[in-house]
């Protein structure tokens, strides 16, 4: 600074530090302390996530038997494909799913039949059965398998169906930061950090999903009496809905209705369906009349009336039977698809419904539809085509391999981190404090903005912080050995402090944008601890911009007011 007050917009950003600064620290303090979130008054409880190699837990690696679900999806298509033909006059003589060894994943349908009916047949085929595709003609005679597209599509369907599937296993646990990913294009990894019951959990994890329509019961209890008896309930019970550890949702729903017994239909019972504000309660019919047994498949697709998305499913033939004489019957009143228990839509009967049917979601704008029917569709089709997952690895580590690694890794970092600190302040003086000052606010900052992204901390993630340290302090360096240069042309001290800030900034910003472009790329092909890694140090990226250029610079122009005040000429860097 050149004048002997510091100026309204200094103050402007030193009052913004302060505030950053502050805000900050009421964010991590909860990591650091044995604060209990339920009852402690502090404004913020979150504490920072700790994966799987940090806190112990199971890992999963769950494989899907494509070449199981492809068959099955063949014989399914073969069986539809032979009743049209009926329907049309058309006699397949011959026909069966043929499963050779070497492709065991694209299995072929084989039709025979007599000549004259060929082009008929194969019309057919184009018109209505698009998914097909033709790889051996003869005059009497077809062999059809599935498109790459479709196998493709039913990849990733089958994929997202397991990992919706074990989600909702491990509601079961209360874990607080599960990890379900895809892994190629045939795994699932699941990652239980702090799960102790694992014969349990791998039991749940690989069970069939079970899907109900139980139809609700409006008419029973009057607008909110269900929620007054629930409350009361808890009161009397000392129970309560809430999310944790040794919390089991189950159990809870399961306590709740025995105590409701007496208290509602000896044929009803008490369900919920999770949103992100909440629960919804609903009562139910006990009954279950049509199940995922009897469902076929559930697709997203466009209403060109309205233009929102729906999701239309397709039952069996024992299954349609039921549906249309249960819709027909309930016409008006609201049908409750359930998933493991819970209650993911419950949407209004509009008309009799039989083999094929239409769910419209109707939530918020379009963008929100048609996420909501994305993830229902899933559901159904969760309890339509569970795969079969077969476990191919599995790693449990211990609680105490954990805090091993918690205080081996905190320890090597902290040694690390101090290190930079003494050699800074020793190497530039007080121009070195100002660094290591905006080195640690730079540390505080990434913990904090990892508690309020709710992000896991890992192993590797404890590194990525110390490797921002590193990364700052090489801009700290920059931006001095430019005043330096400044000030060995000649230049006064504000001015060369001036000109060292503005001249490392684009260095700096090069650099940290290749660094960002390497940890992008970390982030979107690595799994497990290497994005844990890459997320830390995007984080560390952008606090290394903002405290080496902002916070620094701010310190140094206080830094240079002391000086002018005291009328010194020297600058300690």
């Amino acid at each position: 600074m050149t004048n002997n007050s510091m100026t309204t917009k200094w103050w402007m950003k030193f009052s913004l530090l302060l505030a950053i600064t502050a805000l900050s620290v009421l964010y991590v303090v909860p990591t650091f302390t044995k604060l209990d979130p339920e009852k402690s008054k502090f404004p913020f409880t979150k504490k920072i996530n700790l994966g799987l190699d940090l806190q112990g837990g199971l890992y999963l690696v769950m494989g899907v038997d494509f070449n199981k679900v492809f068959k099955e999806i063949a014989d399914r298509q073969y069986t539809s494909l032979n009743d049209v033909l009926k329907k049309k006059s058309l006699t397949i003589t011959e026909g069966k799913v043929v499963v050779n060894p070497a492709t065991a994943d694209d299995p072929r349908i084989q039709i025979k039949f007599a000549a004259a009916d060929k082009s008929k047949i194969s019309d057919l085929i184009k018109s209505e059965f698009t998914h097909f595709r033709l790889t051996e003609d003869k005059a009497d005679s077809l062999e059809i398998g599935l498109t790459n597209d479709f196998r493709t599509d039913v990849r990733e369907r089958t994929l997202n169906q397991s990992i919706e599937v074990i989600r909702n296993r491990i509601d079961e646990f209360g874990v607080a930061e599960p990890q379900i990913s895809s892994q190629g294009n045939d795994r699932v990894v699941v990652e239980l950090p702090g799960i102790k019951e694992v014969d349990r959990a791998k039991a749940l994890i690989g069970r069939t999903a079970n899907l109900e329509f139980k139809m609700a019961d409006d008419s029973s209890l009057k607008p909110g009496e269900l929620e007054q008896l629930i409350a009361q309930i808890e009161k009397d019970k000392g129970i309560s809905f809430k999310e944790g550890k040794d919390f089991k949702f189950s159990d809870y729903v399961k306590t709740l209705n025995e105590n409701a017994v007496g208290k509602i239909p000896a044929d009803d019972e008490i369900a919920f369906e999770k949103t992100p504000q909440g629960r919804i309660p609903f009562l139910l019919h006990s009954k279950s009349e049509v199940t995922g047994n009897d469902l076929q498949d559930a697709q997203v697709v466009p209403n060109h009336e309205t233009n929102r998305p729906e999701v239309s499913f397709e039952l069996n033939p024992k299954g349609a039977i039921t549906f249309e004489a249960l819709t027909g019957a309930n016409i008006g009143k609201r049908l409750a698809i359930v998933l493991d228990g819970i209650v993911h839509s419950a949407p209004v009967i509009n008309s009799k419904i039989g083999a094929r049917g239409v769910i419209t979601t109707g939530r918020g704008g379009y963008d929100e539809a048609l996420r909501e029917s994305k993830d229902l569709a899933i559901v159904l089709r969760a309890g339509a085509l569970p795969a079969q997952l077969e476990l191919m690895e599995q790693r449990v580590v211990g609680p105490s391999l954990g805090a091993d690694s918690v205080a081996k890794g905190a320890f090597a970092s902290l040694i690390g981190i101090l290190a930079v600190f003494m050699l800074t302040a020793i190497y530039y003086r007080v121009s070195g404090v100002i660094a290591v000052i905006s080195l640690f606010l730079n540390v505080i900052l990434v913990l904090a903005i990892l508690v309020w992204l709710e992000a896991t901390l890992t192993l590797p993630g404890i590194a990525g912080v110390a490797l921002t340290v590193g990364i700052a302090v090489d801009s700290n360096v920059v931006i001095y050995e430019r005043i330096r240069e400044e000030l060995r042309l000649g230049k006064a001290i504000g001015v060369a402090v001036e000109a060292g800030f503005d001249k490392a900034f684009k260095t700096i910003l090069d650099a940290n944008v290749a660094n960002g472009i390497a940890a992008v790329i970390l982030m979107i092909y690595g799994s497990g601890p290497v994005k844990g890694f890459a997320v830390t140090m995007l984080i560390g990226i952008v606090t290394t911009i903002f405290t080496a250029v902002f916070v620094c610079r701010v310190l140094f122009d206080l830094y240079l007011n002391r000086l002018e005040r005291a009328k010194s000429q020297s600058i300690s860097i």
